[in-house]
Formats: C-alpha cells, sequence, structure tokens
C-alpha cells in the first residue's frame, strides 16, 4: 500500500544547488532543474506522494544541522498536527543528522523510517585526511563567522562515537532504517572525485568517490540496495562518464527516479 506520510528530502554537507540558483524556491515549480536532488521531487509526486526538502545549515556541526532538520519537519507538519508522521531519505552527511535528530528529539512516533543515500555512517578517510591536512581552513572558517565543524563529524572516530552512542537506541526505537551504498571503479569515476576516490580506496577499499561502500552500507541487515553509481549519481546528477554505460540523461534520469519510486513504493504507512 502507497504511504499517505509525507516524504521528507535531506541534503548533505554542501547543498550546491544554493550556488546554482539561489532564487529558486526550494520547493518551487522550477526545482527539477536546480535543486540538490535533481528531478527527484517530481517524480515522487508524479506518482501520488507528498515531497518536502529540507534545507539546514551549510557544512556545520551534526548537532546544529539535526536541530535545523527538526524545525524545518516542524514547520512542514505543523509541528505534527496536520501530518503526525514521517518518512526521511537523506543523502550522505543528511543521514547522520536524521539519525541524531532521530534520537535527540526521541521522534520514534513521529519517523516511520529513515533511508539513507551514500551516507558515512562509519566516517570517510576523506574527512579524516582533511581535519588533519586543512584543518587550519576550518580554523579561519570559524575566525569569520563561518561555522564549519561538520567536517570534524564525518571522520571516522566522530562516527564510531556517534554510532556508539546511538546503538541501544536503535536496536529498540522501531523506526525502520535502510541504506542505500554505490561503488563505482575509478575509470567511471567524475574527474572531480579522482583524487578522492583514490585515498578513500586505498584506506577503505570500493567507494563512490566520497564514501566508503562499506561505511554506506553501514549494518548489512538495513542494505535495500547497491548501485553502480557515484555520489553525485545518487541523487539524480548525470555525468558524462555515464555514457561510456550506454545512458544518456534521459535513460540515466528513469533509472535514478526508478529507485527513489522503489523506496517510496516499499515504504507503507
Amino acid at each position: 500500500m502507497k504511504t499517505t506520510c509525507p516524504i521528507v528530502l535531506a541534503h548533505g554537507i554542501c547543498p550546491f544547488d544554493r550556488l546554482l540558483n539561489p532564487f529558486v524556491p526550494s520547493n518551487g515549480p522550477h526545482e527539477e532543474r536546480f535543486q540538490y536532488f535533481h528531478h527527484i521531487p517530481g517524480a515522487l509526486r508524479a506518482h501520488g506522494y507528498e515531497v518536502f526538502y529540507a534545507r539546514v545549515a551549510w557544512a556545520a556541526s551534526c548537532d546544529r544541522r539535526a536541530h535545523d532538520l527538526f524545525e524545518q519537519i516542524r514547520l512542514f507538519t505543523r509541528d505534527f498536527k496536520r501530518r503526525q508522521r514521517i518518512h526521511l531519505i537523506a543523502h550522505s552527511m543528511g543521514g547522520l543528522d536524521a539519525r541524531n535528530m532521530i534520537h535527540r528529539y526521541r521522534l520514534e512516533d513521529r519517523v516511520a523510517s529513515l533511508t539513507t543515500i551514500g551516507t558515512p555512517h562509519l566516517g570517510t578517510s576523506l574527512a579524516d585526511w582533511g581535519t588533519r591536512s586543512l584543518g587550519w581552513v576550518l580554523s579561519a572558517g570559524s575566525a569569520f563567522g563561518l561555522d564549519l565543524s561538520g567536517f570534524h563529524d564525518l571522520t571516522r572516530a566522530a562516527c564510531a562515537r556517534m554510532n556508539r552512542r546511538l546503538a541501544a537506541f536503535e536496536e529498540q526505537c522501531g523506526v525502520r532504517y535502510q541504506t542505500v551504498a554505490g561503488a563505482r571503479p575509478y575509470e567511471l569515476i567524475r574527474p572531480i572525485f579522482k583524487p578522492s576516490f583514490r585515498l578513500i580506496q586505498r584506506e577503505e577499499g570500493e567507494n563512490d568517490g566520497l564514501v566508503a561502500l562499506r561505511s554506506a552500507v553501514w549494518n548489512p541487515r538495513y542494505l535495500f540496495r547497491r548501485i553502480d553509481a557515484d555520489h553525485l549519481n545518487m541523487i539524480g546528477w548525470w555525468g558524462r562518464r555515464d555514457a561510456f554505460r550506454g545512458l544518456n540523461r534521459n535513460t540515466f534520469r528513469e533509472n535514478m527516479n526508478r529507485l527513489y519510486l522503489d523506496i517510496a513504493d516499499g515504504l507503507g504507512d
């Protein structure tokens, strides 16, 4: 049975759609071309789902972003008076924000499910390297009033601490957790991800250019699907490397929309 609960989409650490076109409303009619989840909200709505796109602080701490996500959901649901329960689909760091939010605000009766897409549940060696090598950049950002602490929350040590803190709650809370994980061979990774792909491959093995496969899988019993995709593919963004697999833009879009529809069709209430 198709769910009657709304679906809330949660973005990753750096929602680049704000740079692409900051003047397009996040839930407006032009979102298909410019939104982070590329063409995905429209595909879900066309099949009868109610969909919202949450916006949280750029690169801020997981705690700050969890609070922002909670406030966004309260807005969408009219403080859960209009809509009593929701489903969450979260990409990358958005999955960590969502897990943190559910636990921190005890939303097990309000969040029916959380599906994470390419989320570094075990952290990422890229964040380990970045905080070691570029820590001065993060500190400089703080000096100018920019909260960039989210990069520290993506390290493997930080995620290990979070997993220990949430483990008992997540085992018994009743929220349905499921994951989608992606990986690609080096030759099919888009150029911008090639350096990070090599770094992660050396440390953690198969990856999507930013997140290792095993980190995205998290717990094998939560795995919904493993896909041949890089980190941007998983939110609907086609790349020229996809043409090497015989996927033009339209075919690729159909495949990615189908993934999200398969997720939505299986949610129930």
